[in-house]
């Protein structure tokens, strides 16, 4: 779900349209992943083979699963954890779990008691699966210092393969539309992902709030949540939020252009697209001042304290407020660094390489 469709998906299709594989990869993909690839390009490629197959979690009873991945020399899964103790073959697992590299973070606290606990179980059980890859893939430099300083993992054994802007974005042609209900605002803003605690989602309604008594702002936020997470939002929540629904990747742009504003205010991550896509859509990027966004976006988004949704609400106001609105310029900047911070070929080139290594 979430990042791990996207990145999923985009590296499949890349490793698909290469005519060059000298080695034989398998595919072993979820039907979530599968719902967002062109099957006619998959399923033409040369040296490659594609199966569906869906493991949910923890599964110690799907022999199915075991049976495949163990006819192989080394599997790649795109993100970890994998869970297998000793593997018989080399074991490349993508790391983005950012609650095991920051153990104190705020988002703890924020939890009951015993979600508390269990979250911390939980994650500390994922650990000892990740201390047993061969090979930990991260997504930004902070991520391999984390995985270092917390988990004692010998920094050669870790690679940084940067996430990227999928090639969709660049492909007017592929974007799918979207529904946008209508609302009376002034401002269309925008969140999109799941509606994880560390998103802190939470602090829409009072950055509406503010935006409306100090800025004079009448704002409304589009959001992207299953139907169980939007009925599990209070009413404050609602009062302010439309939801559009989880979008397939091919629906993102749409929402994306739909919008004024995209507001991140995340309070942990280990990467995140979303600003990437922001950026590479040419819409104005409202950031939580934290070293995952800084590192990915540099001077090209406004950042904010996600404790403090009133300086989220200023920011907002300085590029919309006073008859003002956002410079076209500095979205074409920002745009140009989005898509040259990474290229998905190159990305799938480096899965390729680790993955066929010694092969």
């Amino acid at each position: 779900m979430g990042g791990g469709v996207q990145v999923a998906a985009s590296a499949i299709s890349e490793i698909a349209a290469r005519r060059d594989l000298e080695v034989p990869v398998t595919i072993l993909a979820s039907s979530t992943v599968e719902r967002n690839l062109d099957m006619r390009l998959v399923r033409s490629a040369g040296n490659v083979c594609y199966e569906t197959m869906d493991v949910r979690g923890l599964d110690p009873w799907n022999r199915e699963a075991r049976r495949k991945m163990d006819r192989f020399d080394s599997v790649f899964t795109i993100f970890g954890p994998l869970y297998r103790w000793s593997p018989p073959f080399r074991s490349i697992v993508g790391f983005a779990q950012p609650w095991i590299i920051y153990p104190h973070n705020e988002c703890y606290a924020r939890l009951p008691f015993p979600q508390r606990l269990k979250a911390r179980l939980k994650f500390w059980i994922h650990a000892q699966f990740f201390k047993r890859a061969d090979v930990l893939v991260v997504e930004l430099d902070h991520v391999k210092e984390g995985l270092v300083r917390e988990l004692g993992i010998p920094p050669e054994r870790i690679h940084v393969v940067r996430n990227c802007l999928s090639a969709l974005y660049l492909d007017e042609g592929l974007w799918q539309p979207v529904t946008m209900p209508p609302v009376e605002c002034d401002l269309r803003l925008g969140f999109l992902g799941r509606n994880y605690p560390h998103k802190n989602t939470a602090i829409f309604p009072e950055i509406a709030k503010t935006l409306e008594t100090a800025h004079g702002i009448r704002a409304r936020f589009y959001v992207t949540f299953t139907e169980e997470e939007w009925r599990a939002c209070p009413q404050a929540f609602r009062d302010v939020c439309i939801n559009v629904g989880p979008l397939t990747v091919a629906q993102c742009p749409r929402f994306y252009k739909a919008l004024d504003g995209v507001v991140f205010p995340s309070l942990l991550e280990c990467f995140s697209a979303t600003p990437l896509e922001t950026m590479a859509m040419e819409v104005p990027l409202f950031a939580s001042d934290r070293r995952f966004n800084v590192d990915v976006c540099g001077e090209h988004a406004h950042y904010f304290d996600p404790l403090a949704p009133e300086t989220a609400a200023g920011r907002i106001a300085g590029v919309f407020g006073a008859g003002g609105g956002p410079d076209p310029q500095a979205l074409r900047a920002a745009r140009e660094h989005a898509i040259a911070f990474s290229s998905p070929k190159e990305r799938a080139e480096k899965y390729l390489a680790l993955l066929t290594q010694g092969a």
